[in-house]
């Protein structure tokens, strides 16, 4: 899985669409900004798209990932650090979350996503019902030890 995606805009429109969601210059440039960078904050997108430009608020850009979750084509990652990420492969996988630049990547593994499900399964305390499981491994770069 890549973390980056690239896609036309008809592809953006046709998946927005799809999805239940008009497609509006503004989602179409913010889904396209997140296929870009695979994962990104609401502050990260609005960077990428020019921040201060004129061409969307803040605001508008964190109602338009908000409306994208809600419609199934993002999903909220929670990190390590007091910044809600959003991830625009919506599919289990697990995350490396690099402590010293707060970037994260997917990591496949399909083999230790399912037998983590699994066994969490098995366990569950009766009267719950799995949502997901979010599998984080945390990291520093080599170059940041003392």
């Amino acid at each position: 899985m890549e973390d980056r995606q690239q896609h036309t805009e008809e592809e953006i429109r046709e998946r927005l669409n799809q999805s239940g969601l008009k497609a509006t210059p503004q989602r179409v440039l913010v889904y396209e900004a997140m296929c870009a960078l695979g994962h990104a904050s609401a502050d990260a997108v609005f960077q990428h798209l020019g921040a201060g430009q004129g061409k969307m608020t803040l605001a508008t850009v964190y109602n338009v990932l908000e409306s994208m979750t809600q419609a199934g084509l993002l999903i909220r990652r929670p990190s390590f650090s007091s910044k809600m990420y959003f991830d625009v492969h919506t599919d289990a996988h697990c995350h490396i979350y690099q402590q010293d630049t707060s970037e994260i990547s997917d990591f496949c593994d399909e083999t230790l996503q399912r037998n983590v499900e699994a066994r969490i399964r098995a366990q569950l305390p009766a009267g719950l019902q799995l949502d997901r499981v979010e599998i984080q491994i945390l990291c520093h770069s080599q170059s940041h030890e003392a």
